[in-house]
């Protein structure tokens, strides 16, 4: 059975792409800034502020690598 494919789809999915990687691409540069600030930071001797810095870029790159289609709620065990 094939499936019909309308243009409107497409053009949804392409701009949700688009969307999506904006929001990857923010959510890296704000995880770049942190780093710089944590760089200031540790080089200041402030290391638990650094430590903290570094913490929420690390974050930003979680929330940046986890942008996008979530498919894992689709598998699911038969039976």
């Amino acid at each position: 059975m094939l499936t019909q494919i309308r243009s409107s789809d497409v053009r949804e999915t392409s701009q949700r792409n688009g969307s999506i990687d904006q929001e990857r691409d923010q959510l890296k540069q704000q995880a770049q800034g942190f780093y710089d600030a944590a760089k200031v930071k540790a080089e200041a001797g402030e290391v638990s502020e650094a430590g903290l810095l570094i913490l929420k870029g690390l974050d930003c790159e979680r929330r940046a690598k986890a942008k996008g289609p979530q498919v894992l709620g689709l598998i699911r065990k038969r039976g």
